[in-house]
């Protein structure tokens, strides 16, 4: 139970900033004697950020939603979320296989630390909502594909392109919480379909887990976006991309 609880903390902190919250769970679950933590437990935790999110946006970026209508809100996320859909479908067995730190998971670290530092350090801070359009979205959408490899991040994944477009960084986080509403709930629908064997289970301890880390996740969810917001959208996102390349060379010593 415990370990649920330090995990979802960790998860929660991390989903939000570009530092990639699959990578952490590994690091930490080496300190925990190496718990196993499945796609189904970890699609509950991002549920929880699901939630997080949902309330950061009733209470802290209501203003900057409001620029745009409900409707161009909806078609963003549709164009924005359509390829890591199509991605995720075919790649899950992938992810699946890929849940340790190995030399993809590092060289993602450190390649996507690179490309956040030149993407936020040379842009120009020329777009917000008033100025996308769906050609926007659909490049951020394609880029967000990358996410599917653990170490990448989605939100690095999505705030790299969005700086590299010239969108500035409030607009940017926004984005990147956006696109996870409809990735978060496709992975957790898909992860319980492939993974309960209703037949073999042991009903009371899979919705202990599954409470646990929603709950813990989204507390730690919603604290940790909100710092991340009021920080980035004035520093960026220098000191995340220094800490990325920092813990990658820090893995491949170790």
């Amino acid at each position: 139970m415990i370990e649920i609880i330090i995990l979802s903390v960790v998860q929660g902190i991390t989903e939000f900033i570009p530092v990639s919250s699959t990578l952490h769970l590994l690091i930490f679950s080496k300190f925990l004697n190496d718990y196993q933590i499945n796609l189904l437990i970890l699609s509950s935790m991002h549920l929880g950020s699901l939630l997080a999110v949902s309330l950061f946006f009733l209470i802290d970026s209501k203003l900057e939603i409001n620029k745009i209508s409900y409707l161009r809100l909806m078609q963003f996320i549709f164009v924005g979320t359509l390829p890591i859909f199509v991605a995720g479908f075919f790649f899950y067995d992938f992810v699946d296989r890929n849940m340790s730190i190995n030399f993809l998971v590092v060289t993602s670290i450190f390649l996507f630390g690179i490309l956040l530092f030149v993407s936020d350090k040379y842009s120009e801070n020329k777009k917000d909502f008033n100025n996308l359009n769906f050609f926007d979205l659909f490049l951020i959408g394609i880029f967000q594909c990358f996410a599917l490899i653990p170490g990448t991040s989605r939100s690095a994944a999505t705030i790299i392109p969005s700086r590299f477009l010239k969108i500035n960084r409030e607009t940017s986080i926004i984005i990147s919480a956006l696109l996870s509403f409809p990735t978060i709930v496709g992975a957790f629908v898909y992860s319980l379909f492939v993974n309960i064997d209703v037949n073999n289970i042991n009903y009371s301890i899979i919705t202990q887990d599954i409470f646990l880390s929603i709950l813990f996740s989204f507390i730690a969810s919603y604290f940790g976006l909100k710092l991340f917001y009021k920080y980035s959208s004035l520093k960026g996102f220098g000191a995340f991309a220094a800490y990325r390349i920092l813990l990658a060379i820090f893995l491949i010593f170790n």
